[in-house]
């Protein structure tokens, strides 16, 4: 089965355990993984929703995030005004980018953090234009680009970065805060 939704991915991973004769385990990891995501949809309930674009690579045309990322932005408390649920993602040009006026910007580039924020500043002046007062960037591999489990911990990590004063990061997700590169400088 082609798992393109989060949804998709907890029957996955009964459908798995059934398989391999641990259907119980299966089953009682869907509902740890389905209470952790009520946890989340609990405490951002009622919380302004930000816009939000998502992006998995940076390059011109710059590509958002598609399959299981805009619902896992929905459950966080935001709006993913780019990216489409459960289909591939798409390639967008910056310009096509700017005209959505995200508020955040999530960069989930594939690559340890330090090679997505260089990637990103790499890139900032096209960041830039779409003039979101906040931008992210987290290891894509580390709760956003494979069906799994560890998809919930990237929700949680969404809900962090949009609701900080409402959700604690997880503590097994790496992210930071991308500030404006410092301007060269001309050297004599």
């Amino acid at each position: 089965m082609k798992v393109a939704t989060l949804s998709e991915m907890l029957e996955e991973v009964v459908r798995l355990g059934e398989t391999t004769g641990t259907g119980d385990q299966a089953h009682e990891l869907r509902g740890e993984l389905e209470g952790r995501l009520a946890t989340v949809r609990a405490a951002v309930a009622g919380a302004t929703v930000p816009r939000v674009i998502a992006l998995e690579r940076l390059l011109d045309p710059a590509r958002v995030a598609g399959l299981w990322v805009p619902e896992m932005i929905a459950i966080a408390g935001g709006e993913d005004v780019a990216g489409d649920p459960g289909l591939s993602p798409a390639e967008v040009s910056w310009g096509e980018l700017a005209g959505l006026r995200p508020e955040i910007v999530i960069i989930m580039v594939e690559g340890y953090l330090e090679d997505v924020q260089a990637q990103a500043m790499e890139v900032w002046e096209h960041i830039a234009s779409l003039g979101a007062a906040r931008v992210y960037a987290v290891a894509a591999q580390s709760g956003f680009s494979d069906p799994g489990p560890r998809l919930v911990d990237g929700v949680e990590l969404i809900a962090h970065i949009l609701h900080p004063d409402l959700m604690d990061p997880p503590g097994n997700t790496p992210f930071t805060l991308l500030r404006s590169p410092a301007p060269r400088t001309a050297q004599a």
